[in-house]
C-alpha cells in the first residue's frame, strides 16, 4: 500500500469503479493536487469543498489527451477527429 492509502496506486492505474480523492488523483497522475481541479478533470461534487474522482472518468479523460509520439500538445485542448 502506498502512503496514500490505494494499494499499488504508484506503479498502475487503480480499478475503474474506485473514487478518489483530488490528493489522489494528483498522485497518481503525478502532478500538483491544484492542477487536478484547474485541468478540468470530471469530478462527483458532494457539497462545500468535497469533490470526488471517479477512476473511470479520470481514464477516459486522459484518453481524450493521448497524442501520437511527435511534437508537445497542449492539455488544454483535447484530439480532434
Amino acid at each position: 500500500m502506498t502512503s496514500r492509502g490505494i494499494p499499488g496506486l504508484a506503479t498502475s492505474a487503480p480499478a475503474r469503479d474506485t473514487i478518489l480523492t483530488a490528493r489522489e488523483v494528483a498522485a497518481w497522475l503525478k502532478i500538483n493536487p491544484r492542477q487536478v481541479q484547474r485541468l478540468g478533470i470530471p469530478c462527483v461534487d458532494l457539497g462545500r469543498k468535497t469533490r470526488r474522482y471517479l477512476a473511470e472518468d479520470v481514464l477516459d479523460w486522459l484518453e481524450t489527451y493521448r497524442r501520437p509520439p511527435g511534437p508537445r500538445a497542449s492539455l488544454t485542448e483535447p484530439k480532434r477527429g
